[in-house]
């Protein structure tokens, strides 16, 4: 992998990008459902990246979530 680390994993910092995961709603902030063909809480887009440091959340990754089908 040519990515270089700026000090970030010195200090633990981990990106959360959680884009295809289930929504877990101890990382993700929900901005919004959409229509989507995959399973209903699935992120489905990405609007702004989270962060964790260790494993306490510095910032919840922003995201929309697929909606159940018929709702």
């Amino acid at each position: 992998s040519d990515r270089h680390d700026s000090g970030a994993s010195v200090a633990r910092i981990t990106m959360i990008d959680p884009k295809g995961e289930k929504f877990d709603p101890h990382q993700h902030q929900a901005m919004c459902t959409v229509d989507s063909d995959l399973a209903p809480n699935t992120v489905v887009q990405v609007m702004q990246k989270g962060y964790k440091l260790h494993d306490r959340i510095m910032r919840p990754a922003l995201v929309s979530v697929s909606k159940a089908q018929g709702t």
